[in-house]
């Protein structure tokens, strides 16, 4: 996709059988890696992703649920902040880059949302988070439940996470990846 204002993909199961249960959809949105992402060295300063999966949280409210997130805040005095993320960055994003965020509904509960993020290049998985939301209603600060409006709309986005070798995920102590030969003379 080149126009980032159409961006938006809805990953599933296109031309299935009409006997085959669909499978959930994954909300993914492109991404510029622009300089306003990046620190001096050209990669992305990692706060700026949280940045940018807020966004994708915005957009999947907005475009894959129809529930206008500024509507939303403004009108209905709902938020859905993040009370819990746990984010896993497996190899650098570049300026220049398009990253691909996508997300899938983990959990629903009576008043939060579980997610499962994902940031790729290509094929390269760049970051993996595991994220919480919370309906807030925003003029006592508690936690409500979940809107039956949006409640009703999450599950074309449920499915449950696969486990990722944890080898995949990890990271030298140095935080520097390296090339081995076979692991004769690995660094």
């Amino acid at each position: 996709m080149t126009d980032l204002s159409n961006a938006i993909a809805f990953v599933g199961d296109v031309g299935a059988k009409a006997s085959a249960p669909a499978r959930p959809a994954m909300f993914e949105r492109e991404v510029l890696v622009r300089f306003a992402h990046c620190d001096p060295a050209g990669i992305v300063f990692y706060p700026q992703y949280f940045v940018l999966l807020n966004g994708l949280v915005e957009d999947w409210l907005t475009d894959g649920l129809g529930t206008s997130f500024a509507d939303m805040i403004m009108r209905r005095r709902l938020g859905i902040p993040t009370v819990r993320m746990d984010c896993t960055f497996t190899r650098p994003s570049t300026l220049g880059d398009t990253l691909v965020l996508g997300l899938t509904v983990t959990r629903i509960g009576g008043r939060s949302i579980g997610l499962d993020v994902q940031g790729r290049v290509g094929e390269e998985l760049r970051l993996r988070a595991r994220q919480t939301l919370v309906t807030l209603d925003l003029e006592t600060m508690k936690s409500v439940p979940i809107p039956a409006d949006i409640r009703d709309r999450l599950g074309r986005y449920c499915q449950p996470v696969p486990e990722i070798a944890p080898e995949s995920l990890s990271m030298p102590a140095d935080g520097i990846r390296r090339e081995t030969d076979g692991g004769k003379h690995a660094d």
